[in-house]
């Protein structure tokens, strides 16, 4: 927040206490002049706290400096919400409120009625409970009479108002359908005739406001209200069964319903009007239902599906909700703030904050075994950016923890966009076809499948893929980008859009498959599990399959800060990549290490899944790596510092991620010209957050250089035969090999 935000709330709040003062003194608008400080004791009731709206309240006065009395039932099972809450909670049942004075002994000025049995869709129907919350809340009317409270503030509804069809407005006449909204009007009712008659004889000046709250939706609402429930399929990539959502609708955000009730609380002249207020989202956030589900879809990146016309509407019916609050406005100048997209993202972040710091693997929390901080990463490794749009482009910090259970390493970041994506520039390189080649041949020969049906799950545009027509195999791809999947069918491979979104979903139209393939893809998976679950239902029941994951192992023993990128969210050794396998219904046959960097296991479909306990992990030695951090960007600055003092020019060969990193956290990102790569998607544009420029090889020969420097791992001797080749003895040829700058002869 910004420091003139900070300065405006603060006045926001302080205003408010300075209205409350007003309140409690029964002269509004008056001061005292005693500084304010009296305003951090001023005490206030709510009931109902452990709810959803009830607890946000609770929570809000108290960090605003009210003193807060919760009134929750004894026993409540969710008092957790409360945990953190600057607030002294009392246990009474609703019937008892009348009796509050018995445990509250000072006088207080405001009092939040929203105790209210029987409000999910089953109870709002039981006419037996909803006469006793008309008698209970008689009851909390007393108690706040008894508190000598100036103003008593009801959680009404739009159940109110019943099934309407134009804008909902205070004074017009309601006709509620549940029996819910029947016992809120009646309630509302005979709460004004009662604060009438006690006015009449001058045994006190409360004044009731009655709050018809509409939609409201945020962080702590119930987990199977629409919105979450929306959220959590989708982000699922599960399938969402809705009903016509054709009628119109208004939502609001939780932050703004409590603006809110706190201007009705603490704002304007005591009975200046009459007291029922709509406290709802404006007219510019009312549309079809159907819009704001939508809306959701896109907002958690498309994920999953959705059908409508499947439910049936709830207890009032297929209500519309078209609220006018120009009542409020007009008494407070309180509006909503929040748009629908704003309150949403703030779901999601929170969400996926909750999300991030458990392990994707076995869902243990790893907060507080953080091993590494990486500042000034690439944002990505393969959302490339092109040269104009370098200024919106930026460095971004890392952190990666280990699972106190498991022991995976990961970033607790969100995955890159084009996660299920498989997007490959290794297939153009010579070494990594014969890798393939060589595991294909041992895979089929050992394991007698000739004959059988392979399928790649995320097959690009089948680069690997079409190596398997040397072999007798049936061949399968299943690709999610569809630009990618018509390359591949452009080559004669069978190949079909998708991904491996929930558990149950159908890959392709030729299952089951008796082998699959997947290269270097389950580390950039934010669900592992899910994607080899999906795997394993669509083989046969003596599927197998070959896996390749980067190693930690390789990074640990050779140092190399730069093989981390965000795009990997996970880190796998053998051992919990096993985890993650025995999880999921698969046995391992065999372990190998592939090209040094690389872990390779071949499995076996399992009749379901292993051992689930927790086990512990030994915490990983990572000093080394830290150690290259600072090593490694060192060798390159006394490199490119010597070559500037000789006036000589430098370039890089190696648009990949680790060559991303490097020119990004080192000095390379200001001495490098260029960088060659023979990814011909990747040519034009520029490294992310280095901005270096890449080009095609045979842009060296119009603007030649005096070094190479390879940044590219793994493939250090491929590359460095290639640059002898196009270009003989007239450049020289540097590169990191593992953790140390070597010029190649």
């Amino acid at each position: 927040m910004r420091t003139e935000e900070i300065m405006e709330t603060a006045k926001d709040r302080a205003g408010q206490k300075e209205i409350i003062r007003a309140v409690a003194t029964g002269a509004a608008g008056s001061q005292d002049g005693d500084g304010g400080a009296a305003m951090e004791t001023i005490p206030v009731v709510v009931t109902g706290v452990t709810s959803f709206l009830g607890s946000a309240l609770a929570r809000e006065l108290a960090a605003r400096g009210y003193k807060v009395y919760g009134i929750a039932r004894p026993h409540s099972p969710n008092k957790k919400v409360l945990d953190g809450v600057n607030a002294e909670i009392l246990d009474l049942e609703l019937g008892d409120l009348d009796r509050i004075g018995e445990y509250i002994k000072e006088p207080c000025q405001v009092f939040f009625h929203f105790g209210w049995d029987g409000s999910g869709s089953k109870g709002r129907q039981k006419a037996d409970v909803q006469r006793k919350n008309v008698e209970d809340s008689i009851k909390a009317l007393e108690g706040a009479k008894s508190l000598g409270c100036r103003r008593f503030v009801f959680s009404g509804s739009q159940a109110e108002y019943g099934i309407c069809h134009t804008v909902m407005r205070e004074d017009m006449e309601c006709h509620p359908v549940s029996e819910y909204g029947k016992a809120k009007v009646e309630f509302g009712r005979r709460a004004r005739e009662l604060c009438a008659q006690w006015r009449q004889r001058g045994e006190g000046e409360m004044e009731y406001i009655h709050a018809r709250i509409f939609s409201v939706y945020g962080p702590g609402d119930h987990p199977w209200s629409l919105i979450n429930t929306c959220l959590d399929t989708f982000l699922k990539g599960g399938n969402m069964e809705l009903g016509a959502c054709t009628q119109q609708w208004n939502f609001l955000y939780i932050e703004d319903l409590l603006n809110g009730l706190l201007s009705l609380a603490f704002r304007g002249s005591p009975g200046d009007g009459d007291s029922v207020y709509n406290v709802a989202g404006d007219g510019s956030g009312t549309k079809c239902l159907k819009e704001f589900v939508e809306q959701i879809y896109d907002l958690c990146g498309r994920r999953g599906s959705r059908v409508y016309g499947k439910l049936p509407p709830n207890a009032e019916g297929p209500a519309n909700l078209i609220p006018d609050i120009s009542k409020i406005r007009n008494r407070t100048g309180w509006k909503p703030e929040i748009s629908f997209e704003e309150g949403i993202k703030r779901m999601l972040e929170i969400k996926n904050a909750q999300k991030r710091c458990r392990c994707i693997v076995c869902g243990h929390s790893f907060q507080g075994r953080e091993l590494l901080k990486l500042e000034n990463m690439p944002a990505s490794a393969q959302d490339i950016p092109d040269p104009g749009e370098a200024d919106r482009d930026q460095g971004i910090t890392l952190r990666l923890y280990q699972c106190r259970s498991c022991g995976l390493a990961q970033f607790d970041c969100e995955p890159v966009g084009y996660y299920r994506d498989v997007i490959r520039s290794g297939g153009y390189s010579t070494t990594m076809r014969e890798l393939r080649t060589s595991q294909y041949r041992h895979l089929i020969e050992t394991y007698g499948l000739e004959g059988k049906k392979f399928l790649e799950a995320g097959c690009g545009q089948g680069e690997f893929l079409d190596m398997l027509k040397d072999f007798p195999v049936k061949a399968f791809g299943v690709e999610h980008r569809k630009e990618l999947v018509e390359k591949a069918v452009g080559r004669g491979l069978k190949v079909t859009e998708g991904f491996t979104e929930t558990e149950d979903t159908i890959l392709g139209q030729d299952g089951p498959y008796d082998v699959f393939l997947s290269f270097n893809f389950l580390e950039h998976q934010p669900e592992p599990g899910v994607m080899l679950e999906c795997i394993r239902n669509n083989l046969t029941d003596s599927g197998m399959g070959l896996i390749t994951v980067p190693s930690l192992e390789y990074i640990l023993k050779y140092d190399g800060y730069y093989e981390l990128i965000r795009d990997h969210i996970a880190y796998y050794t053998f051992d919990t990549l096993r985890t993650l396998l025995e999880r999921h219904g698969f046995s391992v046959l065999e372990e190998e290490v592939v090209n040094r960097d690389t872990l390779s296991v071949i499995v076996k479909k399992t009749d379901g899944a292993g051992n689930m306990a927790p086990k512990g992990a030994a915490l990983i030695d990572i000093g080394g790596l830290k150690a290259s951090l600072c090593d490694i960007p060192r060798q390159i600055q006394e490199l490119c510092l010597k070559l500037k003092e000789e006036g000589k020019t430098l370039a890089m060969w190696g648009a990949g991620h680790q060559g991303f990193t490097l020119a990004a956290t080192t000095a390379l990102k200001d001495h490098a010209r260029y960088i060659l790569d023979s990814a011909p998607f990747k040519q034009g544009k520029v490294a992310p957050a280095s901005h270096v420029p890449i080009v095609a090889p045979k842009e060296f020969e119009k603007d030649p250089v005096d070094m190479i420097f390879i940044a590219a791992p793994g493939y250090t001797e491929e590359i460095f035969g290639e640059i002898r080749k196009r270009f003989g003895y007239k450049v020289r040829v540097a590169a990191l090999r593992s953790n140390q700058v070597e010029e190649l002869s």
